[in-house]
């Protein structure tokens, strides 16, 4: 019985299913005749496109999925992308902040055209100071006139000791050495300096005592070109002047100053045949 009734149940459950299959295959039948009546002639494209037509709703699937993250995200990170804009906003006042400074720069320079002639001056004025120092003349050098006589010797020849009666010791015009200019070659030359560079220069002999050496604390000339104190008598010897003038104090005291002429001369007589008193009156 029970197998019986077991073999009812599912040749049953087998009919069922076979009519529902039936009836879904006559509904399946009726949908395509009325989706025929609505369109009796269906495009070629469609036809033949139907994979590009679900092709395309993909894409648009795909292109839309990733807008709502991007949103997602954006929405996430709120915070960092309102830095980015801060940052840029700052990026972009700075370039235009630099902007404005260079057209300002440019206006300046065309609205200031006599900037450069002042240059222009300015280099005139330079050029203009240096041809002044170059055709101000060069400062002067300081000179003196120095000259060696014996012309006393000449007028009184007896008194001089006959080994130095020669044109070698004392020549014929009385003059040793002619009036010769020499430069300062500093604010405190004296006499004696020149004297010593005119002598070495011209290979004259002379012969002196050391202001050390003597009371009068200055140099002593005692004698040129061989020509001695006491040479010529016991009043002969070597006195100088300076611009006409015998002074009472040695050569090596006597400060010279520009333009001062210097003659050294052979006496006789204490200077009196040279028109020298050692009175003070000449």
């Amino acid at each position: 019985m029970r197998k019986g009734l077991h073999f009812l149940l599912i040749s049953l459950l087998a009919i069922f299913l076979i009519a529902c299959n039936i009836q879904t295959v006559e509904k399946f039948e009726q949908m395509q005749e009325q989706e025929r009546s609505v369109n009796p002639h269906p495009t070629s494209e469609q036809e033949q496109n139907p994979s590009v037509e679900s092709e395309s709703a993909e894409e648009k699937q795909k292109l839309q999925e990733p807008e709502v993250d991007d949103k997602a995200l954006f929405k996430g990170n709120e915070k960092e992308h309102q830095q980015i804009e801060t940052v840029k906003e700052q990026k972009a006042q700075q370039e235009t902040k630099a902007v404005k400074q260079e057209d300002e720069k440019k206006q300046e320079v065309t609205k200031s055209p006599s900037s450069k002639p002042a240059n222009d001056k300015q280099k005139t004025n330079t050029v203009t100071s240096k041809t002044e120092k170059q055709q101000q003349p060069a400062p002067q050098k300081r000179t003196v006139t120095i000259a060696i006589r014996v012309d006393t010797l000449l007028k009184h020849w007896n008194k001089l000791d006959p080994s130095l009666q020669s044109e070698k010791y004392v020549p014929k015009n009385g003059i040793i050495l002619k009036p010769t200019k020499y430069e300062l070659l500093s604010e405190k030359d004296t006499v004696w300096d020149v004297l010593q560079r005119a002598t070495k220069e011209h290979k004259i002999q002379m012969e002196y005592q050391g202001a050390n050496e003597n009371i009068y604390n200055s140099v002593y000339v005692e004698g040129i070109n061989h020509l001695y104190e006491f040479s010529a008598g016991e009043l002969s010897g070597w006195m100088y002047k300076v611009n006409g003038v015998y002074p009472n104090y040695g050569c090596s005291q006597y400060v010279l100053k520009d333009g001062d002429i210097i003659e050294w001369n052979y006496t006789v007589d204490l200077g009196r045949d040279l028109g020298h008193d050692w009175d003070g009156n000449e």
